[in-house]
């Protein structure tokens, strides 16, 4: 699964890929990390951020449903994602759209089959997944899952994509607590 990065107007940064690879953007604009060394806060930007958000977002709705595949993860991640303003079902800038792990935990919709992956493969006829949510469930109009019968590789792909950035997000978790922590007692002594 491609990230996007995107800023506060839902534009892809200027260090965020576009193409066909990008499926779901998150954001990736002002965020908040551990500075080096560990001395307090500083603020960045990427799609390292970005990837860690969305896998993040997998993450916690994995944690709500753990019976549903990767392909069930990613479908309704996309059938709830804030998609392209212009109305397209996806766009090489931001993919499907950005993800809203709240709505994503609310209103998950159908996850739709176990396993068949949601997004398009590289000799696919058919761009764009379609959703079936409604905006009134947190998704966008007119999309159901796509019917591609990708499987294998592609979920275990997705499930490496989906650990590492979860891993990168609990290591993110434990490392500012810490660097506050060690800053406080360096100004103490």
């Amino acid at each position: 699964m491609g990230v996007a990065g995107v800023d506060q107007e839902i534009e892809a940064t200027t260090e965020s890929e576009r193409g066909p690879q990008v499926d779901l953007a998150a954001p990736g604009d002002n965020l908040i990390i551990t500075c080096k060394g560990g001395t307090g806060v500083c603020r960045s930007h990427g799609t390292s951020g970005a990837t860690a958000l969305a896998s993040a977002s997998a993450a916690l709705l994995w944690s709500i449903h753990p019976d549903w595949t990767a392909n069930q993860i990613t479908r309704v991640l996309i059938n709830t994602a804030g998609g392209p303003e212009n109305g397209d079902k996806r766009s090489d800038s931001i993919g499907y759209g950005v993800v809203r792990p709240r709505i994503a935990l609310k209103n998950p919709g159908d996850p739709g089959p176990a396993d068949v992956n949601p997004l398009p493969g590289p000799n696919s006829a058919s761009p764009a997944p379609q959703a079936t949510a409604s905006r009134a469930t947190g998704g966008m109009p007119g999309r159901s899952p796509a019917d591609s019968a990708s499987k294998g590789d592609d979920l275990l792909s997705t499930r490496n994509v989906l650990a590492a950035g979860a891993a990168a997000v609990v290591a993110l978790a434990v490392a500012v607590p810490l660097g506050l922590k060690r800053r406080r007692r360096s100004r103490q002594m």
